[in-house]
């Protein structure tokens, strides 16, 4: 089966500050539930420059069940 997948951004770091600096889990949830079941995507490329973040963005894609890519 063929993968359909987007990129969710968690924010990179620029100069030491983040490009998204609000990080709420209640939102990421959220989009990973928009992602799997309004986008009917089947796979998220989770992207960003803080690790903490990834872990937890790809644990909660994985949790909706959607493939995680780094």
């Amino acid at each position: 089966m063929r993968a359909k997948g987007i990129t969710y951004d968690t924010g990179f770091l620029n100069g030491g500050v983040s490009t998204h600096p609000s990080f709420d889990l209640a939102t990421v949830r959220e989009d990973m539930r928009v992602i799997r079941e309004e986008l009917h995507c089947t796979a998220v490329r989770v992207t960003g420059g803080d690790p903490d973040r990834l872990e937890l963005a790809a644990t909660i894609a994985a949790d909706v069940g959607l493939e995680v890519w780094f």
